[in-house]
């Protein structure tokens, strides 16, 4: 049974008081269970081993809540907002992952805490700080890069590698950062020529490894994706592959963004119509570095002209 279908049954049971339960199948040590109270909230609670107290009775945000219930032993995970109805299925299974197969109860116990409070941060509201469509269309370009990355890279190539590559959101020079190359990555409108340079550092090779520039152009179409559609796919790779969704949630939250508030955007609907690759280590390749800048100048910004870097194309995929 899915979890969507343990939530319905479990919601469909009427009570006065106390707590509706299901328990969970998983392997390990201990039991789990899904439960919801006469307010429909979610919770799962995991029973302990006798061995095992928690040096804590409660653990608590604005929206989430973590007890130990002494009478039973065990800790319950509460969902105090709705709202992070998705987000609280996602943290489920990452605490089912972290549980299971370890025969040890008091380690699993250990790992429940720990993945609760890895996960803890992310249930809280973000700065509500709109997006302009240009950084929409940015971000948009990026998520699309990191899900096809994910689709082409070889399978025994741990996908929380790949996850970690994205590193502009996290104020890295380049957007995504490789053991031996690093990738730029700019969207833009199909029927614009002109891309934007923020800094520069963004197409200089600070630190030796080859830099490639990926110039992805979109049209607006109602029947593209949105941001959450792309962070949704990302996410169902994840689960499938066991990964770790708090490094994409971490990247997100660099931006004040959150699963919840991506739908914000659901308005912008993109797809992809040509994906061109520049080689930016060329030594004539137009731009402005910061090795070449004098020390009283920063903060560069400037456009570049994509129709004047075909000699530089290494090359070219349309949709």
């Amino acid at each position: 049974m899915e979890l969507s279908d343990k939530w319905k049954l479990l919601e469909s049971i009427e009570i006065d008081s106390g707590l509706s339960t299901i328990r969970f199948e998983a392997d390990g040590s201990l039991e789990v269970f899904l439960a919801v109270d006469e307010k429909l909230s979610h919770s799962i609670l995991i029973y302990l081993p006798s061995s095992f107290t928690p040096k804590f009775d409660v653990l608590k945000n604005d929206n989430l809540e973590l007890l130990f219930v002494k009478q039973g032993h065990y800790l319950q995970i509460k969902l105090l907002d709705s709202d992070f109805t998705s987000l609280f299925d996602d943290l489920i299974i990452s605490l089912i992952d972290s549980i299971k197969n370890t025969a040890n109860a008091e380690e699993a116990s250990q790992n429940f805490i720990t993945t609760y409070l890895k996960w803890s941060t992310f249930f809280t509201k973000t700065e509500d700080k709109k997006l302009s469509k240009e950084r929409v269309i940015g971000l948009w370009g990026e998520l699309s890069y990191l899900l096809k990355l994910i689709q082409v890279t070889c399978s025994s190539v741990p996908i929380d590698n790949i996850l970690k590559s994205w590193v502009g959101p996290l104020g890295a020079s380049h957007d995504f950062e490789f053991s031996c190359s690093s990738i730029e990555v700019k969207t833009k409108p199909l029927n614009s020529t002109m891309i934007k340079i923020s800094s520069e550092y963004q197409l200089d090779n600070i630190d030796e490894k080859p830099l490639k520039l990926e110039v992805i152009s979109v049209i607006e179409s109602e029947h593209g994706l949105s941001l959450t559609d792309l962070f949704l796919k990302v996410k169902d790779h994840i689960n499938k592959k066991s990964g770790d969704v708090t490094i994409l949630l971490f990247a997100l939250e660099k931006e004040n963004l959150s699963e919840e508030s991506l739908s914000k955007y659901s308005g912008f609907l993109f797809a992809r119509k040509m994906t061109e690759t520049f080689d930016c280590d060329v030594d004539y390749f137009p731009k402005i570095k910061a090795s070449g800048l004098h020390k009283a100048i920063s903060i560069v910004k400037y456009n570049l002209d994509v129709r004047e870097l075909q000699e530089f194309r290494i090359s070219q995929e349309k949709y």
